[in-house]
């Protein structure tokens, strides 16, 4: 799905980036080489690159697998 009209980016792009070690949204627009406009859809893109980055985390654990993480 698309989070970013200004850039086009999309929620496969996000997870893209955190494949690539993007741990910041600013890496993620630099991965696309683009950059954050009108700001909306930053929260978005933190979102979902903390989910990716836990999910990378949990297939690197496996036995981490079932426990829920608390922030």
């Amino acid at each position: 799905m698309y989070i970013c009209s200004c850039n086009g980016l999309t929620d496969h792009d996000v997870r893209d980036a955190a494949c690539h070690g993007a741990t910041r949204p600013g890496e993620v627009y630099a991965h696309r080489q683009c950059r954050a406009q009108c700001g909306n859809c930053a929260p978005t893109v933190l979102c979902l690159l903390r989910e990716a980055i836990a999910a990378a985390h949990l297939n690197a654990h496996p036995a981490m697998q079932g426990r829920v993480a608390h922030a």
